[in-house]
């Protein structure tokens, strides 16, 4: 198969890239290096760029017919997301929808991200299951719920399935 792998160049992303390209995918990784490191990207294709830039998603979606993305680009610090939540929602948010607009235009149907327990807030019981109540309470956590919930309307409207 063939994957982009967004925020290929962090922890997560990179221990995902490096698993995908042992078991044979054709991985290319898409960062921006804010959190990233390039010497962590040691398997497949690596594009520096930002999920903002329309131009490089197009650019990138047209040199590989991807079978899926998997999405790690998120700022993830809940105490500078109460002080700057426009960041959060710019990045966590905004740019992922701008990624989701390019995977429906170049047709990719499938689509893993990388949420977060914060999208539950305070525990109304444990251990926290997909039934708990959403209820975050801080802007880190609410940007990855928005996400989300615009990932169901996305399917609805594209038949994107993820996960």
């Amino acid at each position: 198969m063939k994957i982009l792998v967004v925020g290929g160049a962090g922890y997560i992303g990179s221990h995902m890239v490096k698993m995908l390209s042992k078991a044979g995918h054709h991985v290319v990784t898409l960062d921006n290096l804010s959190t990233g490191y390039r010497d962590a990207v040691k398997y497949g294709e690596f594009v520096e760029g930002d999920i903002a830039d329309s131009d490089i998603l197009n650019q990138v979606f047209s040199s590989t017919p991807f079978d899926g993305v998997m999405h790690f680009a998120s700022y993830i610090e809940v105490g500078e997301s109460v002080v700057n939540p426009g960041k959060y929602f710019r990045n966590n948010f905004s740019n992922t929808l701008n990624l989701l607009d390019a995977m429906v235009r170049h047709a990719v149907k499938h689509f893993i991200f990388s949420s977060t327990a914060a999208i539950f807030g305070e525990p109304e019981y444990v251990p926290i299951d997909e039934k708990h109540p959403k209820k975050p309470i801080n802007p880190y956590g609410l940007s990855k719920l928005m996400v989300e919930q615009a990932l169901e309307s996305y399917e609805i409207a594209h038949g994107l399935q993820s996960v």
